[in-house]
């Protein structure tokens, strides 16, 4: 697929937002685009949306054996994990929250998900069509049918939003699937945009421009004229060209309990990951204000079809916070491990003819075998660098994700506590131990393990700030 992007993401003109609490996602080759919209005192809604972003980034960074909507579903289900659980750990944050709207593209098709009020939007010859809705009071007034769209238009200053990442343990998250066509144009945009513009203005300014940077810059230049009281960001995107998919789905055999907190365990290994060059986003200067949550009245919503509005779903509660951890890991569907690996694994070595001291060093022998998920023979060369350097916690850590592939779980779970030992603050590994003792039939020990992964995460919080 061969796709042209062009940004803004702005502060704006309000003198009390002298912090953009906006961050956005442009990875081209990934096909992954996304704006999240802050919300939060001080500078947690500036948190709240990094920390989307990042996590986000890290769970599609790779291919995956998953269609991309549960992709999507479960990178956005752990982002608001991540806030939820930073929210709680630090009363600095207790307010913080994010808004998303996320495009997937892969072939001819885009996967569009979103949460809260920021949007999606569709130009396809001459015509713009609204690809999310919002969720506000409004809006799910509509769905619900008691207001009609045309009554709403009377209503446009209630816009409080009632669904956003970090409120709770678990997010309602709208996603659906669309056909794309060449020369398609999308905007992902916050409410800084679309607050000072019609959706006829929208299309136009899409229309009229073919340089997605164009359209953003006009986009930006619009917004200021009348008044920019609000962060603002805008992500255009012209589909040039239609491609195959950039997913890789190969068929999979179907998992139990067991098997899926292997995989969840897995997805969280890219936790350790906060930086990744192909992806562009907004960074800036924290400096602290005060500011007032948005989120209002939780409330939810099923998926939706384009410009069709449906009636609400309950959301579950807030629950004990081991308890949803434990739960999560359990409940979600493995998925995209196959692509996601630790920060060491997603930087690619060059290409080379490996020379005769690589090809016997039993670390890179174990590293391809593993890639190539040969797993027994994984197993024996970390086993071979675990006796060559006892004390090495990656040899450790590495025999332990090859035993837990080889279903050895005790083993595995053996060799991950002592690469712990040896390294705490490897904060992966107490994710991978704790899904070895939980498929060795060891629940409890698997609870303290994930106690104690939340416990270092809290510290590497505290220590980065």
């Amino acid at each position: 697929m061969d796709v042209a992007v062009g940004i803004v993401c702005d502060r704006g003109l309000n003198p009390k937002r002298p912090v953009n609490q906006d961050s956005y996602l442009a990875i081209q080759d990934r096909g992954l685009f996304a704006v999240f919209d802050g919300v939060g005192g001080q500078r947690a809604g500036e948190v709240a949306s990094q920390t989307a972003a990042e996590t986000v980034e890290e769970s599609l960074a790779h291919d995956s054996p998953n269609e991309p909507a549960a992709m999507v579903r479960r990178a956005i289900q752990f982002a608001n994990r991540d806030i939820f659980e930073l929210a709680e750990s630090d009363p600095a944050y207790k307010t913080m929250a994010t808004t998303v709207a996320l495009v997937l593209l892969d072939g001819d098709e885009a996967t569009i998900a979103h949460v809260g009020d920021s949007r999606v939007y569709r130009l396809e010859n001459g015509s713009l069509f609204r690809e999310t809705i919002d969720h506000t009071d409004l809006d799910d007034d509509i769905r619900a049918g008691n207001i009609t769209a045309e009554q709403a238009s009377f209503y446009q200053d209630d816009h409080v939003i009632n669904r956003a990442l970090g409120v709770d343990p678990d997010v309602d998250v709208e996603i659906k699937t669309i056909s794309l066509a060449r020369g398609d144009r999308m905007l992902l945009c916050t409410d800084g945009i679309y607050r000072h513009m019609t959706d006829d203005q929208i299309g136009d300014v899409l229309a009229k421009y073919k340089d997605p940077q164009r359209a953003a810059d006009e986009f930006r230049r619009i917004v200021h004229q009348r008044g920019a009281d609000d962060n603002l960001t805008a992500v255009v995107v012209h589909v040039r060209d239609l491609g195959a998919s950039a997913m890789s789905r190969p068929s999979r055999v179907g998992q139990g309990t067991s098997g899926r907190l292997r995989e969840a365990a897995r997805s969280l290994s890219s936790k350790r990951t906060a930086q990744s060059a192909a992806a562009k986003r907004i960074r800036v200067d924290l400096d602290a204000t005060t500011g007032t949550a948005r989120a209002g009245p939780r409330g939810s919503a099923g998926e939706s079809e384009r410009l069709d509005y449906r009636e609400t779903v309950p959301r579950s509660g807030r629950s004990n916070f081991l308890i949803y951890v434990l739960l999560s890991l359990v409940l979600l569907a493995g998925g995209f491990y196959a692509g996601l690996r630790t920060p060491e694994l997603m930087n690619k070595r060059a290409s080379k003819t490996p020379s005769v001291r690589e090809q016997a060093d039993p670390m890179t022998v174990g590293r391809e075998a593993f890639d190539r998920r040969d797993y027994a023979a994984s197993v024996a060369a970390f086993a071979a660098a675990q006796q060559r350097e006892p004390q090495n916690a990656q040899a450790n850590y590495w025999l332990g994700r090859a035993q837990l592939e080889q279903g050895q779980y005790a083993e595995a779970a053996r060799s991950l506590e002592q690469a712990l030992t040896l390294a705490p603050d490897m904060h992966d590994a107490y994710v991978q131990a704790a899904a070895a003792l939980e498929s060795a039939g060891e629940r409890t020990r698997a609870a303290e393990m994930l106690q104690r992964y939340a416990q270092e995460r809290k510290k590497s919080v505290v220590s980065s700030q």
